[in-house]
């Protein structure tokens, strides 16, 4: 019967864990997580594990040669329960696999469209879609003491209307 396990590897070092395992026929699967961060004024996306140092792969507990797993250049060890190598349920692999973290372009509102915000201040507030603001921002007008205000938000907190 096939599980999934949870691999422990070096620093900075899951993607080459995650291929070396592929190239041994075994599949592999590491989080990402996309991050914007502010560079010389720029804005620039990094995607980096979600869970730094850790991998997970799904092996066949009966015909499994553990140790060449155990070998494969990127990772330390299986992390472990006592004797036994931590199993991880298949719904929790599932959930990670299928997140969507963030809107895609695609999803994000037309221009003039009117959305609630659903972050803490501004909760169910109303505001009108202006335009994006790079790939995880978002540009709004908010009606503030009767003028229109330009404020950038997160993609996660906006939801459409209707």
């Amino acid at each position: 019967m096939d599980s999934w396990y949870l691999l422990f590897c070096k620093p900075r070092q899951e993607e080459r864990a995650k291929i070396n395992l592929q190239n041994q026929g075994i599949e592999a699967f590491f989080p990402l997580l996309k991050t914007e961060k502010l560079i010389k004024g720029r804005r620039t996306f990094k995607e980096s594990a979600l869970f730094p140092n850790y991998l997970f792969v799904r092996l066949n507990s009966q015909n499994c040669n553990f140790s060449a797993i155990k070998n494969t250049r990127g990772v330390s060890g299986f992390v472990s329960y006592g004797a036994s190598y931590q199993i991880v349920p298949e719904q929790l692999i599932n959930t990670l696999q299928n997140v969507k973290p963030n809107l895609e372009a695609s999803d994000l509102p037309n221009a003039g469209d009117l959305v609630y915000l659903n972050n803490g201040s501004f909760k169910d507030v109303q505001a009108i879609f202006k335009e994006p603001d790079g790939d995880m921002r978002s540009i709004l007008l908010v009606n503030l003491l009767n003028k229109k205000i330009e404020i950038t938000v997160e993609n996660n907190d906006i939801r459409k209307v209707g």
